[in-house]
Order: structure tokens, then sequence, then C-alpha cells
């Protein structure tokens, strides 16, 4: 948790709980009140009354449900902080009203808060069962918002504590439960983000995999279509050489047509010419063997 020098935080700002080795939760300034003065000064403004715990349980949310009674007037502000003197939170109030984010007051002889663990004690570890210490009391004329909850200096509180009532709370299996599963959500929604940004990412890769493989596939389709003609152009050349291999001259006893290069029997009207026997087959023409 991060401390300013001034001790203070505002009740508004949310607790962001990252498990992984430990806890740790933030909050924003707090308003200090009378943390330049002394106890005496303190007590002459503000007048405290001692409180009666009669039950502590926890909340669906993971709080503590504190109910007491106390003979402080009806309207007077319920502090509680923890006891904890070497604790950064030392003098500052999480309680809280069960109904809604103000303060707990007391209501004819009786008060109900809820306390956050997280925001009582400033820790790195939170175990089962643990106890936590903590004073309570109510206090007059306290004039500040519980949006700008007061934090009690620690001069003043060591002072005051003895004035106070002392009550130790237990960390349960349900508080436990409540903080893993919160845990193990914000986990979840961290690795669904991180698979959606990599499928993204792999859906963009093989798109591009794809448009690459398909020019691959384009290119080939040409290269084959090209060798293909030249093998056609490699086995007509061939036939050429194989029909002429026997002599380039007519040595039978007939005349024979001599069909030119590139053309056939049925196209060979004007490129083709009747050789006598005897004679040479003319440069470019092959013979057309009856």
């Amino acid at each position: 948790m991060k401390q300013n020098s001034s001790r203070t935080m505002n009740h508004h700002s949310s607790p962001i709980f990252i498990f992984l080795l430990s806890i740790f939760v933030s909050f924003s300034a707090f308003n200090t009140v009378n943390s330049n003065v002394d106890a005496s000064t303190f007590l002459t403004k503000h007048k405290l009354y001692k409180v009666k715990i009669t039950s502590v349980k926890t909340d669906d949310k993971a709080k503590w449900i504190i109910k007491g009674t106390s003979k402080a007037p009806t309207g007077t502000k319920i502090y509680a902080t923890t006891a904890d003197k070497q604790n950064a939170n030392y003098g500052i109030n999480p309680a809280q009203s069960t109904k809604n984010k103000t303060w707990a007051t007391m209501k004819h002889g009786k008060f109900s808060l809820a306390i956050d663990p997280h925001v009582l004690k400033n820790a790195t570890n939170y175990q089962l069962n643990q106890h936590f210490k903590v004073y309570l009391f109510a206090v007059s004329k306290l004039k500040s918002s519980w949006a700008n909850s007061n934090a009690i200096a620690p001069s003043v509180m060591h002072d005051i504590a003895s004035k106070a009532s002392s009550k130790k709370l237990k960390y349960t299996k349900s508080q436990s439960t409540y903080y893993q599963n919160l845990a193990a959500e914000a986990s979840s929604k961290a690795v669904s983000a991180s698979i959606k940004s990599s499928s993204s990412i792999a859906a963009r890769e093989a798109a591009s995999r794809a448009s690459s493989e398909a020019l691959a596939s384009s290119q080939a389709a040409v290269a084959a279509a090209s060798s293909s003609a030249a093998a056609q152009q490699a086995q007509s050349t061939a036939a050429v050489t194989d029909n002429n291999s026997g002599a380039n001259v007519n040595s039978t006893d007939h005349a024979k047509w001599a069909i030119q290069n590139g053309y056939t029997w049925a196209t060979r009207k004007g490129h083709s010419h009747i050789i006598a026997p005897g004679q040479p087959l003319p440069d470019g023409y092959y013979w057309q063997v009856p």
C-alpha cells in the first residue's frame, strides 16, 4: 500500500488487489484532520466515548459487521483504527456505515458499522484465522465528511488509545475465500484479454500467410504452365528430329511431303512442299510420315 507523508487517503478510491505473492491496497490521499495538535488539545475539542461490542460477523463482501452500544449521544460518529502502532494505517479510520459509504453513527445508544480488513491494516499477507486488534470509540464534533475521512495523527492516537475500546477481529475463511475468488476472477480476465490479443495477432498472421501462400500457388501455376508449354515444344522438336533422323534427303522411290515447322498436316496449306525422290528436306521443314 502506498502511503504519503500526510498519512491521508480518500475512501472513494476502490482498492485493487493483486494476489501473486502478497496483497497490496492503494488509496488516494486522506484529508488529515488534527494532525498538528497534541492529545490534550484534541480531547479538549472532541469528546471520546467508549463502546461495547455486542456482535461481530462478516458479510458477503468480506467486511466485518460490528454492532455495539455506547453512552454517546445519537449522531456521534464511530471511529476505528488498527491497534498496531507500527503499521502505516495507525490512526486511519476504516469504519463506515453498513448501508452506504458514510460515517457510522450512534442511534439511540446503538451502532452498526462495517470494516474492510484491507483498509484496517496495511499488510502484505492476510492469513486465515489471523487476528487484527482494533481500537473503537465514539468521537464528537468531527466535522469532515466520510469521503474526506479523518486520519488522527499517531502522536495523538498513542495518547487517546487508552480511552478507546479494543477488539480482536479474526480473518475468517469466508473472507479468505472471497479475496481468493476475486483474485482468480481478475487473473481470468487478464488471461482472457491476453488470449484475445494473441488471437487477433494470430489471425492477422494467418491472413498474411494465406495471402503469401495464394501468391506462391499462383506463381507455381504460372511456372507449371510455362513448363508444360516448354515440354510440348520439346516434344514437337523431338518429333521433328526423329522424323529427320534417318536422312535429310528423300531416299524413297516416291514423293514425300515436307511441312514447315510449327504446322500440321491439317494446317499445311501454304506451308508445305512435295519433295521428289532424291531431293533434300528444306531448312525449317520436317518430313510428313505417311
